[in-house]
């Protein structure tokens, strides 16, 4: 057997490892910890393979997300306690916060004042110079409208300014990417609009200034001040009107979004006549200011329009009037003198103007309407045609009513105008369909950190979505039916209810974006946990893990980022029970969610929360506290020697770091690794005080742990001797134990701190304020606990119970002991052990100490009783030997004991189960059976030994997965071990007798595979990776891409010829070495 490549090993930090790796033994340790009875979920293998695909690039992208972290982390920690979390950046706000986008609301609304302000401009500078009107900001004593021009005039200097500053502060598109970076903005405003704006700038103040210089002034600007020059100073200021173009475009497509017709129609009628009126206004006063010049400059015998027209010492507004009048119905032919040939040749270009302007106006407005006749004969059409289809299948009137409804609503809603993609580029295909669509997903935590750090790929999500329709009553999805997308409700009216009756038990919502079933996306399989119906036409789009999947195969950032939740979410992720109402179930979901997102490593990379960062983890405030009366010491005397039994809130109270609001797990969001830690010291208390009755509780009748297990227990405790220092040592140790799994806690910590136990020691050792409770520890009480955290980092009980290690992990436990504190650690070890495997399942007593947990348990502590006295090797296998005689099998040879010990790798617990592994056993072939004779019986101590982790998961779901079966499994077993054997001489691994091989990446590959074939060879297509003196066994991309592959004739042929390769290589069996192989 060949495995491939060998020879790509290296070293590489946890930090650095591949995802999913990381992934994969998260949840497998969640899973052999779990001991639920709910059912364990695991990632579909579209983002299995996602996760291997990745490869290099998220190895990549994790170091330089830690270099990221590292930066957030330092400015968060230096901030001020006034904010909860620090401000989202990415490249979309990695700059100052004044800085906006061009499109927000904010810049919006100040375009729509500017442009306001260049409207009054283009009012009011023509009437000034027609009418000699005294736009300045410094007039004398102003009375009646010269108060308002004066305001006017006032607020324009103030406000230009200001947009000369906002323009510095205001982001940019290039090449379709938002740039935000104030050197990029000063350099584009530089380029565009700056000279223009200070140049009309400068015009306004010079005018201001000038106005402001007295009659009597004699200097070179006196000459400035006459009014022909101020008036065409202020003139100027009409060219901003160039800018108003850009507003006038957001405007336009702010109404066709909306896609109301008749506000189409009526926006292009406010718009034309706007621009006739305009028009008419400037030419009016321009008229005007002709008349007047003529009658001041020429001497005619008719004068010129204004006297003709008798209104020279009208009022202003008369004159205005006349004026208007004569560019919208100009008298034919025109009342002018015959000697003006100024007025003739402006009336003449005054008329060609008004023709093409109005004209113009009129056109556009005829080609709106024929665009809305044009979609209204289409809807017209469709809606005729189904009305004949319906009459022609003699469909009932009621029917054809609802049918009819609901067509009238989908095409309502749906605009049957499509347009050329070609003419949009695919940036702008994405950007088009964020703006409509992104408003549905931004309502979900993670697709709204999606959008923060990766747009690109949020605009494929928005493009990805499918819209449905739904008329009144009917149902979106049924409960108990498969589910295959995540819907997203959008439009409508809508209700979930579950199947339990119960008046309250419907929840009603209406026009909300609520997300349903997003499990689906992340699971091969699952089932609707509530019916949506929806109470009107509605809409609601769907996403499916197909295109989730294959967008995010082209982003491995990204796609690092979405397997990490998606791992975290399945894990909270629970079926809810038959009697949980709907209520309940939408708030689970979304605080599932909420909490897979906050435990993201980009989420924590962007956002710091105060209370979690570990330079203000101090629960110090916590212990001077209003009502609290207990202490850590005064509990402990409690438990020895009160006759109450102390309650659950005693133990809150008298331990800070357990506090409900502000402790250790309630900071870190973590209620169920409070539960097992509650559950533990609950536990441990009643061990203490004898109480059965206490520790049992949870436990069901059938299951109960017995009286003469319970007195083995006791005994196990009394021989540990649990003073009252050791149970206030080990109270604290269980109470804090689970934080070293916080990763939001964990990434804070130095690299090589990173593992549960190291974390609990490094936060014991540098910052003593998190856990105020170890301030009632003596110096021997710390040794024992800092003492006991390295033993539970060298040393897996849990393993050594279902035969995972060795009798070396044995050998090296007792020489760890002997080199610290002897038998004293050693009992302090036993009572932390049964503390901690009495709450594993959490519960108000133990819910995992039953019967037949109990038994194997309590075999286990008593073999750790003796590790100082006997050999290990001896006590090892006696553990062994006793678990064959509980399955009622006395081994008698060797292979008796390997096939024992096989049967504590499959957590076999009854006779029928050995009986079936027997029967699987016998299926293997003679050289497979010596070579697992082998490997199981190898101790580590005499002769060299592989400990596969992971290794009774993967026999556990290869029981239960037909395409690959325990006897397959075993065959694949003997091929690793001689490939890793083989191979160890040349990994970078520390010389020892023990050799550590990860499988939580083939009992992943386990529980997906559904090709016999493909599982017999995977190790063709596998590497071997090395990390901390660990190797890791990669299941790679080429093997999860064909984890469905269907049983096709080459496969079923090429299966043939590898099992009759397999018959024919079948030696004589030679017999076992008892001194070579086993150590009893």
């Amino acid at each position: 057997m060949t495995l491939t490549p060998l020879n790509d090993l290296h070293g590489q930090t946890a930090e650095e490892s591949m995802i999913g790796a990381l992934v994969l033994r998260q949840s497998a340790t969640a899973l052999q910890e779990g001991f639920s009875s709910q059912p364990h979920f695991r990632l579909n293998s579209h983002l299995m393979e996602i996760s291997q695909k990745a490869g290099e690039a998220v190895e990549t992208s994790s170091r330089i997300t830690k270099n990221r972290s590292s930066a957030a982390r330092t400015s968060s920690l230096g901030s001020q306690k006034r904010s909860p979390t620090r401000a989202l950046q990415s490249e979309f706000d990695q700059c100052d916060t004044l800085v906006v986008p061009p499109n927000s609301k904010f810049r919006v609304g100040w375009d729509f004042v500017s442009v306001a302000l260049i409207i009054l401009d283009a009012f009011l500078l023509p009437l000034t110079m027609a009418f000699d009107l005294d736009f300045s900001p410094f007039m004398d004593n102003p009375t009646g409208g010269d108060v308002v021009l004066q305001i006017l005039s006032v607020t324009s200097l103030i406000f230009w300014p200001l947009d000369m500053a906002m323009s510095f502060n205001t982001g940019f598109y290039r090449k379709g990417t938002l740039q935000l970076k104030r050197k990029d903005i000063a350099v584009n405003y530089f380029r565009t609009w700056f000279p223009f704006d200070v140049a009309v700038l400068v015009v306004d103040y010079a005018a201001g200034f000038l106005t402001n210089i007295s009659e009597e002034q004699e200097d070179f600007l006196r000459p400035l001040r006459s009014a022909r020059y101020l008036r065409l100073m202020r003139t100027l200021r009409i060219l901003r009107i160039f800018k108003a173009g850009k507003v006038n475009v957001i405007i336009e497509n702010l109404v066709i979004s909306m896609g109301r017709q008749w506000l189409i129609l009526l926006f292009t009628i406010g718009r034309m006549l706007m621009v006739i009126g305009g028009v008419t206004h400037v030419l009016a006063c321009i008229f005007f200011v002709v008349g007047k010049a003529v009658s001041e400059s020429e001497n005619l015998e008719m004068g010129s329009w204004i006297e003709i027209a008798g209104i020279a010492t009208a009022q202003p507004s008369i004159q205005y009037v006349h004026a208007i009048g004569w560019i919208l119905l100009p008298p034919a032919p025109p009342q002018l003198d015959p000697a003006s040939g100024l007025e003739h040749v402006v009336a003449i270009l005054v008329f060609v103007l008004t023709v093409l302007v109005i004209g113009s106006a009129l056109s556009i407005l005829t080609g709106t309407l024929h665009e809305i006749r044009q979609v209204n004969n289409e809807r017209s059409r469709k809606r005729r045609e189904l009305r004949i289809f319906l009459q022609t299948k003699a469909v009932s009137t009621e029917l054809m009513m609802r049918i009819m409804s609901y067509a009238d609503y989908k095409m309502t809603r749906h605009s049957p105008i499509g347009y050329d993609t070609s003419l949009i580029s695919p940036i702008l295909h994405a950007e088009l369909a964020t703006f409509q669509l992104g408003d549905h997903l931004r309502g979900h935590p993670l697709y709204l950190l999606t959008a923060k750090i990766f747009p690109y790929v949020f605009a494929e999500f928005c493009r990805a979505l499918d819209k449905m329709y739904f008329s009144e009553a009917e149902s979106v999805f049924i409960e108990a039916s498969l589910a295959a997308h995540m819907y997203i409700t959008s439009h409508g009216a809508f209700s979930v209810g579950t199947e339990l009756e119960m008046a309250n038990n419907v929840v009603h919502f209406v026009d909300e974006h609520r997300y349903f079933a997003e499990v689906a996306m992340y699971v091969e399989a699952v089932m609707h946990d509530c019916t949506l119906v929806a109470e009107s036409f509605a809409e609601v789009f769907l996403l499916s893990g197909h295109k989730l999947a294959d967008i995010l195969s082209h982003s491995p950032p990204c796609a690092t980022m979405f397997v990490e939740y998606a791992t975290e979410f399945i894990t909270r992720y629970t079926v809810p029970d038959g009697d949980v109402c709907a209520h309940d179930i939408l708030e689970a979901a979304d605080d599932c969610a909420k909490h897979a997102c906050e435990c993201n490593s980009f989420y924590l990379d962007l956002y710091m929360d105060d209370r979690k960062a570990i330079r203000y983890l101090s629960l110090t405030p916590l212990t001077s506290k209003p009502g609290r009366t207990a202490s850590p010491s005064n509990f402990t005397s409690m438990v020895l020697t009160s006759s109450t039994m102390p309650t659950l809130a005693d133990l809150r109270d008298a331990f800070v770091e357990l506090d409900v609001e502000s402790g250790l797990h309630a900071r870190f969001s973590e209620p169920k690794e409070q539960e097992r830690a509650e559950s533990a010291i609950l536990c441990l208390v009643a061990l203490v005080r004898d109480d059965y009755i206490a520790y049992t509780m949870p436990q069901r009748e059938n299951a109960r742990l017995t009286e003469s297990q319970w007195q083995q227990l006791r005994s196990i405790l009394v021989w540990a001797d649990p003073t009252k220092e050791k149970l206030l040592a080990a109270i604290l140790l269980l109470a804090i134990r689970g934080i070293g799994k916080f990763r939001s806690l964990t990434r804070q910590l130095p690299t090589l701190r990173r593992r549960p136990e190291a974390a609990v020691r490094y936060i014991l050792d540098k910052h003593k304020d998190a856990i105020p409770s170890a301030e009632s520890m003596d110096e021997h009480m710390w040794k024992l606990v800092t003492n006991s955290l390295e033993v539970q980092q060298e040393f897996n009980f849990a393993q050594m119970l279902q035969g995972e290690n060795a009798a070396g992990n044995l050998a090296q436990l007792k020489g760890f002991i002997q080199d610290r504190g002897g038998e004293d650690a050693l009992k302090f070890f036993v009572i932390i052990l049964l503390g901690f495997m009495s709450g594993l399942a959490g519960g108000i007593g133990s819910r995992f100490m039953t019967c037949s947990n109990a038994e194997t348990t309590i075999m286990g502590l008593g073999t750790l009783k003796h590790v100082l006295e006997e050999d290990p090797a001896r006590l090892y296998w006696t553990y062994i030997y006793h678990r064959g005689l509980g399955l009622s099998q006395a081994p008698q040879t060797c292979e008796d004991l390997a096939v024992v010990r096989l049967a504590c790798l499959c957590r076999i617990q009854t006779q029928k189960d050995f009986w079936s592994l027997q029967k699987s056993w016998a299926t293997l072939g003679l050289l497979a059976q010596q070579e697992l004779c082998k490997h199981l019986l190898a101790d580590g101590i005499s002769n060299d030994a592989v400990i596969f982790e992971f290794l009774p998961l993967c026999l556990e779901r290869a029981n239960t997965n037909p395409f690959v079966t325990v006897p397959c499994f075993l065959e694949v077993l003997v091929e690793l071990t001689q490939a890793v054997r083989s191979a160890s001489s040349s990994l970078y691994i520390s010389p020892g007798k023990i050799l550590t091989v990860d499988l939580a990446d083939m009992a992943a590959f386990i529980l997906m595979v559904r090709n016999s074939y493909i599982f017999q060879t995977c190790l063709t297509r596998a590497k071997l990776n090395t990390q901390d003196n660990r190797i890791f066994l990669e299941i790679t991309q080429d093997n999860w891409r064909r984890v469905s592959e269907p049983h096709t004739d080459v496969i079923m042929l090429a299966s043939s010829v590898r099992e009759l390769v397999r018959k024919q290589l079948k030696e004589p069996r030679l017999p076992l070495s008892i001194d070579s192989y086993c150590s009893v």
